[in-house]
């Protein structure tokens, strides 16, 4: 958002958990689920990971590590629940508003996969992301920053490659997005606004490798949202067209998950 030349700032804490707790209610009522109709089998399996995030827009850029914690379902049939969070710190940069390093960052993603037919290398679904920034303080230019959040729905694609080492590919479109900017964090005279996403997709590739240590995913992933609706704000006494700007998101990595 740079209607205005501050520092950004993502994703209220409250409507967060909020969401959170959706996502964990969701996966415990899957696992029950899984735990009655075959007990001796687990539930799931995890894995961590640590990558890079490099989030970019037109005027800004935010950049930096996360590390990921990673559930999947082993599922019954042909539906599985899949979970990801990544938390890492970002260093926010723009020629407009100046510099701030260790921005806190915090990413999630949900998802409900199911196959046209067992044993078939297609899968498609339905996803919940969020992400958000934490850009309290003052940039190097002197300017302060302000909450943002973002919820979208993805219709998700995945094809798997069987073979010694798989393959996986992942592609995505944008159903719905809404960003919020909480403007008023920054002044008082300044209004909240709250934007519409409709068009994006996502391509990711990731391939697994057996090794003594464990198995060993690297994984690489591309976003692009296009431009948001636009919103008319308040900014004291003047009116302003504001909206939420083309974006992409480069997030590479390493899953790890010890056997």
């Amino acid at each position: 958002m740079f209607f205005i030349f501050s520092s950004v700032r993502f994703l209220g804490l409250p409507h967060t958990l909020g969401l959170l707790k959706l996502c964990v209610t969701w996966i415990f009522l899957e696992t029950i689920t899984t735990v009655q109709a075959q007990p001796s089998q687990p539930l799931g399996n995890w894995q961590l990971s640590g990558g890079w995030q490099n989030y970019s827009e037109s005027q800004m850029q935010l950049k930096g590590p996360e590390l990921g914690l990673h559930w999947r379902s082993n599922g019954m049939g042909p539906i599985s629940t899949e979970a990801d969070a990544h938390l890492g710190l970002q260093n926010y940069n723009s020629s407009q508003s100046g510099r701030l390093d260790s921005v806190p960052n915090f990413d999630f993603q949900l998802r409900v996969m199911t196959s046209p037919q067992a044993q078939s290398p297609w899968q498609y679904g339905l996803s919940l992301h969020g992400h958000s920034n934490f850009l309290r303080g003052t940039t190097s230019l002197g300017f302060g920053g302000y909450d943002r959040l973002t919820t979208q729905i993805w219709l998700p694609l995945r094809w798997h490659l069987d073979s010694v080492n798989p393959w996986t590919f992942d592609t995505g479109l944008l159903l719905w997005g809404k960003h919020l900017s909480r403007l008023s964090q920054v002044n008082d005279r300044f209004q909240n606004v709250t934007n519409t996403q409709k068009k994006g997709f996502y391509l990711q590739v990731s391939n697994k490798v057996y090794s003594s240590w464990g198995e060993l995913e690297p994984y690489a992933r591309w976003t692009w949202v296009d431009d948001s609706d636009v919103r008319e704000v308040t900014e004291g006494e003047q009116k302003r067209s504001a909206y939420e700007p083309q974006n992409t998101r480069l997030q590479m990595g390493l899953k790890w998950q010890f056997r």
